[in-house]
């Protein structure tokens, strides 16, 4: 197989990529910067290089997409909605236009479960309503919507990844567990901000991968959207908790305070991946996965 993996540089986009050459697939990765890392098979291409990207595909012979590019997080471009909205929106219209002309097998798009909003107790499942509370989640809504057209319009298979919040090696967004890491290597203390009760739903990325390589694979996809978690709810105090155990000595402070994504989410389910996919890691032996892949600076290695 051969797969464009937009935001090649990221944090999912580098684990697809990865997961793919370890299976011998090729991943055609492209990010519009490398961060200044070492990573010579990526193609540096923005989305406003909609020429450039469309001759790539057809030239490699592109037979899947996985968009995993744009703003990556609510925090992220939440003072500039309308940047958001052509990054999230208007690139991932392209791409699915240019992969239904180019005659690519599939399309994987990465949303997030910010599309639920606020939803208080209870399992969330994939027909639940949806109630985004900012650009960024309105720009997952309609980019699951596009998906889901081109599929009933043109015939391009497609699926939509609801995924909580990721962890692993290369993420640049703010992660605790990235603050944990750096603070306790330089012997600083960790001071998180947080209501004790607020429920956290973290998954590793290796385990969204390993959902998105499932999508690629499936002869009939389970359905156009899917919930993508480890199955653990959390409050901050049980995440401490699992990272004392990997990492006894790391001094955490938990303060008073509120998370960015404040949209309470209690149980995701996992009904539909039935039989094609389950998460690998809890939080416990995923943070150790993650301490001891952490990469060397300025290093990428697939």
């Amino acid at each position: 197989m051969r797969a464009l993996v937009t935001g090649g540089a990221g944090l999912v986009g580098l684990a697809v990529r990865r997961a793919l050459a370890e299976r011998g697939d090729e991943a055609i990765g492209v990010d519009r910067t490398d961060f200044g890392r070492d990573d010579p098979t990526l193609r540096l291409v923005s989305f406003a290089e909609t020429d450039r990207l469309e001759s790539l595909m057809r030239d490699e012979g592109v037979e899947a997409v996985v968009h995993a590019g744009g703003l990556s997080s609510p925090v992220m471009g939440a003072e500039d909605p309308l940047r958001t909205v052509d990054i999230n929106i208007t690139a991932t219209a392209f791409l699915l236009d240019a992969a239904r002309r180019l005659g690519a097998s599939r399309f994987v798009f990465c949303s997030s479960h910010v599309v639920y909003g606020d939803v208080g107790p209870g399992t969330i499942d994939e027909d639940h309503p949806l109630k985004p509370a900012s650009a960024y989640a309105a720009s997952k809504v309609a980019g699951e919507a596009l998906v889901s057209a081109f599929a009933r319009a043109y015939g391009l298979p497609g699926a939509s990844l609801r995924i909580t919040r990721v962890y692993g090696p290369y993420r640049r967004a703010e992660c605790p567990f990235r603050r944990i890491v750096g603070d306790h290597a330089a012997g600083l203390a960790t001071t998180i901000a947080c209501d004790p009760a607020f429920p956290y739903h973290y998954v590793h990325v290796d385990d969204v991968a390993c959902a998105v390589l499932a999508c690629l694979d499936a002869k009939d996809l389970p359905s156009d959207v899917l919930n993508v978690t480890s199955g653990e709810r959390l409050t901050m105090p049980e995440v401490v908790d699992r990272v004392h155990a990997v990492l006894p000595d790391a001094r955490i402070e938990l303060v008073d305070g509120a998370d960015p994504a404040p949209e309470v989410q209690d149980d995701f389910s996992l009904a539909r991946w039935d039989g094609i996919w389950f998460p690998r890691y809890d939080l416990r032996t995923g943070f150790a996965r993650y301490l001891a892949a952490m990469p060397e600076s300025g290093v990428i290695r697939l």
